[in-house]
């Protein structure tokens, strides 16, 4: 009987420390896939930000503008109405993403919030004004189409031949998850909309870093050299309960840099 009571409980502790490592693992795997997928879902977005697209630039906090659709004035109203050109018309992308319009002049791309009801003109005529201008509308009638308003947003309106960006406009936020409120979450939200938690089980020492030239990257960055940006980094470790049995929460480091390739 006691050598049954000790292979009893040998067997017994090996099942527990082996269930315990599974745990673990299992536990492992799943923040590191959950920062992964978060943060390659912010690196798209955050990659192709226009270059004076940086609006908030703080350790938890990042707002960015990222082109929806780019297009050139090819036709104007005698009022404020442009006709413009962009690839597969407003069918090509969705309208209640656009956070604002942009017009660039040389390398500068000057930005405005408005919303797509506001500035859609809806006009059947746009190919045809441009088409008088020397515009190629065949097979893309469609993506012709005009915006108004755009006197008002920018003091002038922007001419014949000028680029023309419509934005969405993106806020990333590091706080509290409401999931979990042990640990920190990563939340999403598009101009004029709620922020949204897509990722929890976020470290405390999560954070956005940014880069302004040279190799080193600073979480703190003055308001004049904002506009300066040419890549962030997104700190996302995370952080979850420990197993059953465990005594310490089961972390994963993981950062990513991102270069804006757009900023020029």
């Amino acid at each position: 009987m006691v050598l049954s009571t000790f292979i009893i409980g040998l067997v017994s502790h090996a099942f527990l420390v082996q269930n315990q490592y599974y745990s673990t693992q299992t536990l492992r795997t799943s923040a590191q896939d959950n920062v992964r997928t978060a943060t390659e879902l912010m690196a798209r977005e955050i990659r192709t930000t226009a270059g004076g697209g940086v609006v908030v630039a703080g350790a938890r906090t990042l707002t960015i503008r990222s082109p929806i659709a780019v297009g050139v004035v090819c036709g104007q109203e005698i009022t404020s109405g442009r006709h413009i050109h962009t690839e597969g018309g407003p069918a090509g992308f969705d309208s209640d993403e656009v956070g604002g319009v942009a017009v660039r002049s040389g390398t500068t791309w000057t930005f405005q919030n408005t919303t797509w009801a506001a500035i859609n003109g809806s006009d059947s005529q746009s190919a045809t004004r441009c088409y008088d201008n020397g515009a190629d509308t065949t097979g893309a009638y469609s993506e012709f189409h005009r915006l108004n308003g755009l006197d008002v947003l920018f003091g002038t309106a922007p001419n014949e031949g000028d680029l023309v960006m419509l934005f969405r406009e993106t806020t990333f936020k590091i706080q509290a998850s409401q999931l979990d409120p042990t640990t920190l979450g990563l939340f999403r939200s598009q101009y004029g909309g709620a922020l949204t938690e897509f990722a929890t089980g976020i470290d405390a020492t999560a954070q956005f870093q940014y880069r302004t030239g040279g190799a080193s990257y600073a979480d703190t960055i003055p308001g004049a050299a904002i506009d300066d940006i040419d890549a962030i980094r997104i700190v996302a470790d995370a952080r979850l309960p420990a197993p059953t049995g465990g005594q310490d929460d089961v972390r994963f480091g993981w950062s990513v840099n991102v270069a804006l390739r757009n900023i020029q």
